[in-house]
């Protein structure tokens, strides 16, 4: 596993994916609808994060949990990334990261969906245990998209 995705202890888990919500805040995410569901063994992620011009994160992400001196640490072990666009009732799909169902011929499950400007799946590309973004990364690709529109 990519250091970037190593088991972490929560304490600094949570301060990493806030500190990279904050570097968004002022300019791009307005409204955080995340949900967090601690079980002994289980974190469970879910919600929305909601950004400029109808923009949306929706996130889905299971993370392992164990205590270890005390502390509680986590390793992600499933999450799905999904960025769309709300205009009224309209919803268009921009792009979507997982490894939550595995493709044939690709060595792992992690994977990216593309979709064409009616929000139709255009194509899925495998992008490994290497190339799996964080969720700060997916915001950032968000904000780029964004950001060549306006």
């Amino acid at each position: 596993m990519s250091g970037r995705h190593a088991p972490n202890s929560w304490d600094s888990y949570l301060a990493a994916h806030n500190g990279r919500l904050a570097d968004f805040a002022d300019h791009f995410v307005e409204d955080d609808m995340l949900e967090i569901e601690t079980t002994g063994a289980i974190v469970l992620w879910s919600g929305v994060l909601s950004c400029r011009d109808g923009i949306e994160v929706q996130v889905r992400r299971r993370q392992r949990t164990w205590m270890r001196s005390g502390r509680r640490w986590v390793e992600t072990i499933e999450y799905s990334y999904h960025v769309m666009v709300r205009a009224g009732d309209a919803v268009r799909s921009l792009f979507r990261y997982d490894n939550a169902h595995p493709h044939t011929g690709h060595a792992d499950a992690h994977h990216r969906h593309a979709y064409d400007d009616a929000g139709n799946n255009e194509s899925v590309s495998w992008v490994g245990e290497a190339g799996w973004p964080t969720l700060g990364d997916v915001i950032e690709e968000a904000y780029e998209w964004w950001s060549r529109k306006g």
